[in-house]
């Protein structure tokens, strides 16, 4: 499997992760090219730009320089975005062969109930991906559930529509691990692993799900690698991180950069062993 890192690795960084106020904060994001240098300086060859940078902001003649900037450092580019618009996915798959990348990732905040809506409009464009031999990768969500999801992708029946496995999201609708990966690990593509704890509440009642550095906290990556590669050996592995806001955004986008450089390297040792 290729590992790589992402918007998602430093979503403060990148702005991919927001809250209110954020926008009126004088913070410098990262930018395509800088999320490319970090991930030539871990000696890896894959990034993957989701939500921010705003590709879809990006003229034809900047996808086509990006494209060019990536290829001398030998780095592959996968690109995501959010929803089931069928205009906003067929303009990422334009982005995606200006790029030169191998799949589209998007997710479903907003799903549908029984993602019916979804499928219809999976099902309306999956021929433009099959042409372009470009993958679509879904995300998990707690929006929904893995069995629903495991049922559009099914329906859609596409060698180019498959999952992307968050093995955190669908804790938010009561989905453990080994279930989502039972339920979507068939139809992987790409990982994200995202490392997580659990701490319950000094009443004793309630637990708190927050983010660790990969390799320190409740999630079995080990398990996890090898169950993704049973599937798919290509599937791609993108290393994501929820850190706290806590401390406020300098102190956030700090703590990312620590996370990474320590779960990039835990995660390198679990892959080349």
């Amino acid at each position: 499997m290729r590992l790589g890192i992402g918007s998602y690795t430093y979503g403060w960084a990148s702005g991919a992760y927001s809250y209110p106020g954020l926008a009126s904060m004088d913070a410098q994001l990262l930018t395509a090219e800088e999320l490319i240098d970090r991930t030539v300086s871990f000696g890896l060859g894959l990034v993957q730009l989701c939500i921010m940078p705003q590709l879809h902001t990006f003229s034809e003649q900047s996808l086509i320089a990006l494209s060019e900037y990536a290829q001398t450092r030998s780095v592959e580019i996968e690109v995501g975005t959010t929803g089931s618009d069928p205009e906003n996915l067929l303009d990422y798959l334009r982005i995606a062969k200006l790029l030169g990348a191998k799949s589209v990732r998007t997710i479903f905040p907003d799903a549908s109930g029984d993602l019916s809506r979804e499928t219809e409009t999976l099902r309306e464009i999956v021929g433009r991906y099959e042409e372009l031999g470009i993958s679509l990768m879904v995300e998990n969500h707690e929006a929904y559930s893995t069995t629903a999801l495991a049922e559009l992708l099914a329906t859609v029946d596409s060698p180019s529509i498959g999952a992307c496995i968050d093995p955190v999201n669908s804790l938010g609708n009561g989905e453990g691990v080994r279930e989502v990966v039972k339920n979507l690990g068939r139809y992987a593509i790409g990982l994200h692993v995202k490392d997580f704890d659990s701490h319950r509440h000094p009443s004793n009642q309630e637990f708190t799900i927050s983010g660790t550095p990969a390799g320190s906290g409740r999630l079995d990556i080990p398990w996890l690698l090898e169950a993704i590669a049973a599937h798919n050996s290509n599937a791609s592995v993108v290393l994501e991180q929820w850190t706290s806001i806590g401390e406020g955004h300098t102190e956030a986008v700090l703590t990312q950069e620590r996370w990474a450089n320590e779960g990039i390297a835990y995660l390198k040792g679990r892959m080349q062993s």
